[in-house]
């Protein structure tokens, strides 16, 4: 199941999804489409809500388009996160159709990034944040290890700083157990599997 919303604001793309797929993984699908149909996440928030016993998935996000084609770009974007979140259709079908090409990774992080791992006992939850310099792909990169890793995106706060050209974007996390993890092995592993592509260059 999946409601999606989209109006045009000026250049950018207004959007809002609403999708009862709560599981590790479900960012990380939407941030494929949107960098797979050439598209960046400038702001956003993602959130956890239950409405009657039932966990929905419930983000808004503003988007910019690469060729400026707003209409055309928000209409794919339905089309692809109905065919992403049908129970009949396999992602990894999707994915190799789309042929996704890596972002320049390395582009994220000329400057010093900054990762912060903070564990919140009163929310039982772990956040992230998350500094670098902004560019299209790097949620995409992001939320793919953090999939890979079995960590689950509750909620977030997406922000990209223009003065700067940074990106400043918090995520409130939990491992696969539904614990903290600020303070184990596994912040550590993800910030090295994140920064693994500046760190092999620097050898």
């Amino acid at each position: 199941m999946i409601e999606f919303q989209y109006k045009r604001e000026k250049e950018n793309i207004l959007i809002s999804l609403k999708t009862d797929s709560t599981q590790i993984g479900t960012f990380h699908r939407i941030a494929t489409i949107i960098y797979a149909l050439k598209m960046d996440i400038l702001s956003g928030e993602l959130s956890t809500v239950i409405e009657q016993g039932n966990e929905y998935t419930i983000d808004s996000f503003i988007l910019q388009a690469d060729d400026g084609d707003t209409t055309q770009a928000a209409f794919k974007l339905g089309m692809m996160m109905d065919s992403v979140f049908s129970k009949n259709t396999k992602f990894e079908e999707i994915l190799e159709k789309l042929q996704i090409q890596e972002p320049a990774i390395a582009t994220f992080f000329k400057e010093t990034p900054e990762f912060i791992f903070s564990d919140l006992p009163e929310r039982n939850q772990t956040c992230l944040y998350l500094e670098s310099s902004a560019g299209r792909g790097l949620l995409y990169y992001v939320s793919r290890i953090l999939m890979q890793n079995q960590i689950n995106i509750h909620s977030a706060t997406i922000e990209t700083d223009f003065e700067t050209g940074r990106a400043k974007d918090s995520f409130f996390l939990t491992n696969g157990s539904g614990q903290m993890f600020a303070s184990t092995d596994l912040a550590l592993k993800i910030r090295r599997e994140i920064l693994a592509p500046i760190q092999s260059n620097t050898r």
